[in-house]
């Protein structure tokens, strides 16, 4: 068990990264962007965790057109969304953590109500057990657009 302890304590690369340690942090939801912006508290959220001692903090799920999630989930849909992200890596990276995120599309897991009306998008037009809506199946268009 201290073999393992110690191996999980020593630092890792991955490709030029290197991380203090092999300690990540997944991606979750948290409901702390409402508008979809990073902000104060989501900022001391990541923060206390990199302080902490993680070696790799990954945000998320972040948004990354308007048919990929809900408003509540982190945005990164846009150039108007660098400001509050490069805020959030700076925090997570003073404390000496590595800083990453999570691309989302919720393709057809994503509920209408949650997109202000829209209806989901997903690779083909198959219900979603979830929602129990059934997305639009993604034009050309759409793909070039969430790629």
């Amino acid at each position: 068990m201290r073999s393992l302890l110690k191996k999980l304590l020593t630092p890792q690369k991955i490709g030029d990264l290197e991380l203090r340690n092999r300690i990540v942090m997944t991606a979750m939801h948290l409901n702390y962007t409402p508008d979809g912006r990073v902000n104060d508290r989501i900022v001391a959220f990541y923060e206390e965790r990199a302080r902490g001692g993680t070696g790799m903090i990954i945000v998320g799920g972040c948004t990354i057109n308007d048919v990929s999630g809900g408003t509540w989930l982190l945005n990164m849909r846009d150039d108007s969304c660098v400001e509050g992200h490069a805020i959030l890596a700076d925090a997570i990276k003073k404390h000496g953590a590595a800083a990453a995120c999570q691309l989302y599309h919720a393709g057809r897991y994503s509920h209408s109500f949650a997109m202000e009306g829209r209806q989901a998008v997903a690779p083909s037009a198959v219900a979603s057990r979830f929602t129990g809506e059934e997305p639009r199946a993604m034009t050309h268009e759409d793909i070039e657009q969430t790629k």
